[in-house]
């Protein structure tokens, strides 16, 4: 895990977690910049907007925390938005969101809420979670289907 921080939020990357989707970049490319190091610069916007990119984040690799004064009520936010759900992306992972713990065959929890990417293409160096290789790789999903459907 990696922290980030400016004078309201610290932002925590969490490289595990991470799935290249890239929302991050394309969404505020002179705060979170590919290829340089530090690669996320906290003074290249306003909190607001990186708040707004990092809540973009599909796979949760990225989070943030709020001050202290503001905890309260992001903890009161957070709580609404752990309706369970998965969504199966294009040519990618499965997003799983809200309040679902994944569990590995001999019951160890290995991820708890979300949201976190599951591989669907099989290529994942860190399986069961996602790590982009569906993009090196040309994953396309309508080929495992069957030509009945």
């Amino acid at each position: 895990m990696n922290e980030y921080s400016n004078e309201d939020i610290t932002v925590v990357w969490n490289p595990e977690k991470c799935i290249h989707a890239r929302e991050c970049v394309k969404g505020l490319p002179q705060v979170f910049r590919r290829g340089e190091t530090p690669w996320i610069d906290m003074k290249g916007a306003s909190s607001e907007e990186i708040k707004s990119v990092v809540d973009r984040c599909p796979s949760g690799a990225l989070t943030y925390r709020k001050a202290q004064s503001e905890m309260q009520s992001a903890a009161e936010e957070s709580e609404s938005k752990l309706v369970p759900g998965i969504t199966v992306k294009k040519n990618g992972p499965l997003l799983v969101e809200g309040g679902c713990s994944l569990r590995d065959s001999e019951g160890r929890v290995l991820a708890e809420g979300g949201p976190y990417a599951l591989c669907r293409c099989g290529g994942s160096g860190k399986k069961p979670f996602c790590d982009g290789t569906h993009i090196k790789i040309g994953f396309d999903d309508t080929k495992d289907r069957k030509a009945t459907d």
